[in-house]
């Protein structure tokens, strides 16, 4: 549901959304990192599509959500994201990638590029991706990701510990997606809404594709042609969120209410951060305790107003395959 909200009541924020509703037969690939849940609730969500949900996170959550049997589900064990995935050429009309672990990045590469494979053309890619570095750290902050990518890496030298946003972002360009958009979105750490000028501050690396708002990234439905203006870089808060849902009236106005809001939305983000970066037993031992144990950097990030960035981001696979001449 936090997921949801934060992409303004859309399951599917892609173009595919519209798409997957109005057709009458349609088929979406789901591979989270998080486990089954999501896919269930994306099943539930369009019924006339036959949702596949991969498997590949090391622990087995299969049947752990709690859902019934549903007509539209199917699930797949898958081992790796570098393994080859079991479906035909132009097979689903919508792939959503969320919440990616700790890997290497010749898995994502190989995972964006299965993407492709399978997605019909004109069908759309999805990607949801937390980074390991934080905005707005103090010195507990520091400390505690220093420690756990030192831990990381003793467990798996070759695991990627760079900002999975441009990582993604930048295979995704290279690996001949259109229409690619994407907003990062500041997540509060710790229940303290962080201010526009702090997630400003963060650097947005210069990438072939720009960063846009979520309501330019979601209304898109006839025209996915960016201006000019459009394209530039540009971060969002969590309390930009708030203000927008709170015009749209989805949530009721009010400082108490907004505080309630942080706080659930806060303690989801440190689920997902510890999901993806500290719940690997090949990478970390079973004993090591997760950085969110210690109430002192809690209270840190409250106060120096620490976020996550997550990136929200979606891709077009071409109508048209790519002509290869070769120039005499």
């Amino acid at each position: 549901m936090t997921s949801k909200w934060l992409t303004f009541g859309r399951i599917l924020f892609s173009p595919a959304h519209h798409e997957v509703r109005l057709a009458k037969e349609s088929r979406i690939l789901v591979i989270d990192g998080l486990g089954d849940d999501w896919s269930h609730y994306v099943a539930t969500s369009y019924p006339n599509a036959t949702v596949y949900n991969l498997g590949i996170s090391t622990s087995n959550n299969a049947g752990s959500s709690g859902w019934g049997p549903l007509p539209n589900y199917r699930h797949f064990n898958h081992p790796s994201l570098s393994t080859p995935l079991p479906f035909p050429r132009g097979f689903f009309a919508a792939v959503v990638f969320r919440f990616p672990v700790a890997a290497k990045e010749h898995e994502y590469q190989a995972c964006i590029l299965e993407s492709k494979r399978v997605l019909r053309p004109g069908g759309h890619l999805e990607v949801v991706a937390l980074d390991i570095d934080m905005m707005n750290m103090g010195t507990r902050g520091r400390r505690a990701l220093r420690g756990l990518k030192t831990r990381i890496q003793q467990g798996d030298q070759d695991v990627s510990l760079g900002n999975m946003s441009d990582t993604l972002v930048r295979m995704i360009g290279r690996r001949g997606f259109e229409e690619v958009q994407r907003c990062v979105v500041g997540i509060p750490a710790a229940g303290r809404i962080p201010r526009s000028d702090d997630v400003r501050s963060s650097s947005c690396s210069s990438t072939s594709t720009g960063c846009g708002v979520p309501h330019k990234l979601l209304n898109n439905n006839n025209n996915n042609t960016l201006s000019a203006a459009q394209r530039q870089d540009e971060d969002i808060s969590f309390a930009n969120l708030l203000r927008k849902n709170r015009q749209s009236q989805i949530v009721e106005p009010g400082a108490a209410n907004d505080e309630g809001i942080t706080k659930m939305v806060a303690r989801v983000g440190r689920w997902w951060y510890s999901a993806c970066y500290e719940r690997q037993p090949t990478l970390l031992h079973e004993t090591d305790k997760s950085v969110w144990r210690e109430r002192g950097l809690l209270r840190e990030c409250e106060k120096q107003g620490t976020s996550f960035r997550l990136l929200i981001c979606c891709a077009q696979k071409p109508l048209l395959a790519r002509r290869r001449t070769k120039s005499v």
